[in-house]
């Protein structure tokens, strides 16, 4: 059986408190539809050669999902770096998109704080995908509707960027050269009755090495 890779992100309900490293409860539940394992990577962000220590277990993981967080740290760009000459089948899912696109001399930049990108909604705007691209290979679709909920974006990278929202805000990002090297803005985690969605994680698994 596979085994997927899900690192953690740091979690804080104060910032007085110490950190929690944690993953969201509907990432794991949408993954339990799959003949594969699940692993936490843990990460601890302010630890010296925090590489070192956790790549015996990225090694052993067929494919790694970097889902959702808050704050990017430069462990995370390493293990990026790494999982990309390795040719590891790498699932980016919103601040983990935002984490390939800082790796390959991409940019953050905060969102418009608008409803259009900071909504709690199933479907809150459409995407236009690149009919080029390895998305769009496996959607099928031109246009979707997706859910938005993040406060940061990525304005540019050397990788493709193959989805975009209708203000212009970039909503996919990839590498068609590899196994699977896809990020995206929204949450398909989030919407497990979504065919789309489904098609995504589907896609990933298949690809696992």
């Amino acid at each position: 059986m596979k085994t997927i890779g899900i690192v953690l992100r740091e979690w804080r309900a104060d910032v007085r408190e110490i950190p929690l490293y944690a993953v969201r409860t509907d990432l794991i539940v949408f993954l339990r539809k799959y003949k594969i394992n699940a692993i936490a990577i843990p990460v601890i962000y302010d630890s010296k050669n925090e590489f070192e220590k956790i790549k015996e277990i990225i090694d052993f993981c067929d494919g790694i999902i970097f889902p959702g967080g808050k704050y990017i740290k430069e462990i995370d760009l390493k293990i990026m770096k790494y999982l990309y000459e390795q040719d590891k089948p790498t699932f980016g899912i919103c601040l983990g998109m935002q984490i390939m696109g800082a790796t390959f001399n991409g940019g953050i930049r905060e969102t418009i704080k608008d409803k259009n990108h900071n909504s709690e909604k199933e479907y809150v705007h459409e995407i236009i995908i690149d009919k080029n691209s390895r998305l769009y290979e496996i959607i099928g679709m031109e246009k979707i509707k997706v859910n938005s909920r993040h406060g940061k974006c990525v304005p540019h990278t050397k990788l493709d960027c193959v989805a975009y929202s209708e203000d212009g805000i970039i909503e996919a990002i990839e590498d068609k050269t590899k196994k699977f090297f896809i990020g995206v803005q929204w949450h398909p985690e989030t919407l497990p009755k979504d065919e789309y969605s489904n098609k995504i994680f589907e896609k990933f698994i298949e690809k696992l090495n």
